[in-house]
C-alpha cells in the first residue's frame, strides 16, 4: 500500500486579526500553523515550511532564503513586493504569490485609494493638531483655519488602479484633476486631463499625490528637482513607498516653505523607523507634515477579501 503524500505546511506568520475563515479553508487542504515571528526565526521558518505567508513583516533575501530552504511559496497579500528578492527566488525555484497584477480583483480594494483622500484632507485642515489643542482643554477655531480641495487642481502621478480610483475620487469633490503617466497604454479615467510630463503635472498642481510602482528605475522619482518644480504652496501625499521621495530634498523644501504641506503613509526604509528619523524629528515640531505607520491598506474588509483571493491561488499551486 502506498505511503500517503504528507500534507503540506503552511506558515501564517503575521496572525494578528487574520481571517479564521481563511485559515479553515487553507486547512481543509494543508497543515497549518499560525504564528507570529520574531525576526531571528524567519530562516528556520523557511526551513521548516512549504507555504511562508507573511505581509510586509520580514524582508526576504539571502540572509533568510537558500537553496536549503524547504519553503516554495512565499505568499504575501500586497501589491508591492520590494520587500522580496525576485531575483533570487526565481533561481530558487520560490513562486511569489501575491497582489501585483491582479487588476479585476483589486477593484474591489479600495482602502488605500480612501487613505490618501483621508491624509489629503487631514493635513489640509489641519485635522490631528486641531483636535490634539481640544484635547489639552483649547477652543481655538481660528487657529486652524484650513484649505477646501473644491475646484483647486489635484496632480495624480501614476494612472494605475489607486491613481484612478484616488483621481475619480476627486473630480467628484469639484477638483480639476491631471496626471502623468509614462506608460502610453495606462488608462485615464472620465473628467481626467493627461498631461505629456511629470514637470507639467506638478507645477500645475495644489495637491499631488503618488501612485506609482516603486522599483529602482522610480526611485527617487521626486527628488529637489521635480519639488522645486511644484507649485508654491503645494500639497504632497505619498501611499505608494517612501523610496519614490527624496526624503532630506522633501524635508528641505517643506523648511524653506515651498511646499506647503506633506501627508506619507510610508517612509523609505520603514524597518529602520525610530523616534530620530528626520521626518519625524520634523513632524513633532511642525504640522505640516503628517505621518502615519503604512496602514493605507490596512483595514478589516481588505485583509478579509485579500486574504481569500490569496488562499486561492495558494491552494491552487499545492
Amino acid at each position: 500500500m502506498p505511503t500517503p503524500t504528507p500534507a503540506p505546511r503552511i506558515l501564517i506568520a503575521e496572525a494578528t486579526d487574520f481571517s479564521p475563515a481563511v485559515i479553515a479553508r487553507l486547512r481543509e487542504q494543508a497543515e497549518v500553523d499560525v504564528r507570529d515571528l520574531a525576526p531571528g526565526e524567519v530562516r528556520q521558518a523557511l526551513r521548516d515550511y512549504d507555504v511562508f505567508w507573511f505581509r510586509l513583516g520580514w524582508p526576504i533575501d539571502a540572509t533568510v532564503l537558500d537553496a536549503s530552504s524547504r519553503c516554495r511559496i512565499l505568499a504575501t497579500p500586497v501589491t508591492g513586493i520590494d520587500h522580496i528578492d525576485e531575483a533570487l527566488c526565481a533561481r530558487l525555484g520560490v513562486k511569489i504569490v501575491c497582489l501585483r497584477g491582479e487588476r479585476e480583483f483589486l477593484r474591489s480594494v479600495r482602502a488605500t485609494a480612501e487613505m490618501t483622500l483621508a491624509l489629503a484632507l487631514a493635513v489640509m485642515r489641519h485635522l490631528p493638531v486641531a483636535a490634539l489643542d481640544v484635547e489639552q482643554g483649547n477652543w481655538r477655531r481660528d487657529l486652524f483655519r484650513g484649505h477646501e480641495l473644491f475646484e483647486r487642481t489635484a496632480g495624480i502621478i501614476g494612472c494605475g488602479r489607486l491613481g484612478n480610483l484616488v483621481a475619480g475620487y476627486l473630480v467628484a469633490l469639484g477638483m480639476n484633476v491631471f496626471t502623468y503617466d509614462p506608460r502610453p497604454e495606462a488608462e485615464v479615467p472620465p473628467g481626467v486631463q493627461r498631461l505629456a510630463t511629470l514637470e507639467a503635472v506638478l507645477e500645475r498642481s495644489d495637491l499631488i499625490s503618488l501612485h506609482v510602482n516603486y522599483h529602482a528605475g522610480t526611485h527617487g522619482l521626486i527628488g529637489a528637482a521635480e519639488l522645486a518644480a511644484c507649485k508654491p504652496g503645494a500639497v504632497l501625499v505619498n501611499t505608494s513607498r517612501g523610496g519614490l521621495i527624496d526624503e532630506a530634498a522633501l524635508l528641505a523644501a517643506l523648511n524653506s516653505g515651498h511646499l506647503a504641506a506633506a501627508a506619507l503613509d510610508v517612509l523609505a526604509d520603514e524597518r529602520q523607523v525610530t523616534k530620530n528619523h528626520p521626518l519625524i524629528t520634523y513632524a513633532r515640531q511642525h504640522p505640516n507634515l503628517l505621518i502615519v505607520p503604512h496602514i493605507g491598506g490596512n483595514t478589516y474588509e481588505s485583509f478579509r477579501r485579500t486574504e481569500d483571493f490569496i488562499a486561492g491561488r495558494v491552494l491552487a499551486l499545492l
